[in-house]
């Protein structure tokens, strides 16, 4: 049983680091969105979506540890929580886990704040984006050249600001 609870708490502080990795990137990206350096948040995406890729694989193995663990000791795999199984480990192990636990809580709960101020930067963006537009471009001209049918629609445009053949 020992060894389950090594592997748990191996995969709490292997989940803790990239979490702690993900929320560096997000700064990072913030950064970038600030001053709109398009080339490095490209490459932060990318980054990014490796990042989560390995915290999905760890969680898996999370899963997977705590699937054994119900096997082992013929428990079904509904009743059995973190909270549950740590009621059942030593002192040490418990109190190793509930500190991973927590921190990997923490890093989560800041990760959320800072994609959340991503998302209202990327959001006001668009909406200014679409504002300058619409200064320049009749409504009209928004809309889709194309019917529904795939037949092209007559030119309803009225006199555009700005020559669209440039």
């Amino acid at each position: 049983m020992n060894k389950l609870f090594d592997e748990l708490a191996e995969t709490f502080n292997r989940l803790g680091i990239v979490y702690d990795e993900l929320l560096e990137t997000a700064k990072t990206k913030q950064q970038c969105l600030v001053s709109g350096n398009i080339e490095k948040l490209e490459m932060l995406l990318y980054q990014e979506k490796n990042q989560v890729e390995i915290a999905q694989l760890l969680e898996e193995k999370r899963q997977n540890i705590l699937w054994r663990y119900c096997k082992k000791h013929h428990v079904t795999g509904i009743n059995i929580t973190m909270k549950s199984l740590m009621n059942k480990m030593d002192t040490s192990y418990r109190e190793k886990i509930s500190k991973q636990i927590d921190k990997l809580t923490h890093s989560i709960e800041q990760l959320h704040e800072v994609n959340q101020s991503n998302a209202t930067l990327t959001h006001y963006s668009l909406e200014i984006t679409e504002d300058i537009i619409k200064i320049f471009y009749p409504p009209a001209f928004q809309y889709p050249a194309y019917w529904y049918t795939g037949k092209i629609r007559k030119n309803e445009l009225p006199m555009v600001l700005v020559d669209t053949e440039l």
